[in-house]
């Protein structure tokens, strides 16, 4: 990671870098995924808990240990600028799948940020199948990490207005903007950026998964979202060194 590849995370909020899991494990991990997927589908989750996450506990130790990996830990705190960060978030699976439940036309995530810019973090995103144009792709909106998340709303919201779909106020936009990114996912890359940048998915029309592992890392004091699924899936994290429970947030800071 380079001086330049920082600036462009803090001006436009995202990178590229080789995949960060590494050959084997993807082999490893790929193969665990589909192995869960059908246990992970009929499980019942309790209520708030990010199902995403569950899967991503289900795979288990080798993804663990890709996440877990030291020049990994130190690319994020090099971007954070602290000298500790945890594991305050995951997810491994079809995001597409989850969000087109609510009963919407199309497998579409429409826009949205995971934060603003008081929260700081980032994010390890790796496919595991290539998000090319007809399958889902994720689309970007290059530095709105930095500014007020109404402002960005209100512009998101006119610009799908001018679409001339909707007869009523809409309440999720999908429209292209003029200055978004798409990114075309492929499995050799992984992209390192914030989710508190705006972010939506192209429509998915391809036949076959579409699936993506991401982990964010933040610094003390930041959000700690998926303990929850951790402590419910994982057996015998009680027993994890302190090391490892610092890194994934069970401790206080």
């Amino acid at each position: 990671m380079t001086d330049q590849q920082v600036e462009h995370f803090h001006r436009n909020g995202f990178f590229f870098v080789p995949n960060a899991v590494g050959e084997d494990a993807m082999v490893e991990v790929d193969w665990r995924q589909r192995m869960v997927s059908a246990e992970w589908e009929k499980m019942q989750w309790p209520e708030g808990m990010n199902r995403g996450a569950g899967q991503f506990f289900m795979v288990g130790e080798p993804l663990f240990l890709a996440v877990e990996r030291p020049e990994i830990v130190d690319m994020a705190k090099q971007v954070l600028g602290v000298d500790e960060v945890h594991i305050g978030a995951c997810g491994l699976g079809d995001a597409s799948k989850i969000v087109s439940a609510d009963g919407r036309l199309l497998q579409q995530v429409h826009w949205h940020a995971d934060g603003g810019p008081d929260v700081k973090q980032v994010s390890l995103r790796t496919a595991l199948d290539r998000h090319d144009p007809s399958n889902a792709p994720l689309r970007v909106l290059p530095g709105t990490h930095l500014r007020p998340r109404d402002e960005v709303m209100e512009e998101l919201r006119q610009v799908e207005i001018a679409t001339g779909r909707h007869n009523e106020m809409p309440e999720h936009f999908f429209a292209k903007h003029p200055h978004e990114i798409e990114v075309v996912l492929d499995p050799r890359w992984t992209l390192v950026w914030t989710p508190s940048c705006w972010h939506a998915t192209g429509v998915k029309t391809a036949a076959g998964p579409r699936r993506a592992m991401a982990w964010n890392y933040f610094p003390p004091g930041g959000r700690k979202r998926d303990l929850a699924a951790l402590k419910h899936v994982v057996e015998g994290w009680e027993d994890w060194s302190e090391e490892r429970k610092r890194l994934w947030g069970l401790l206080d800071d």
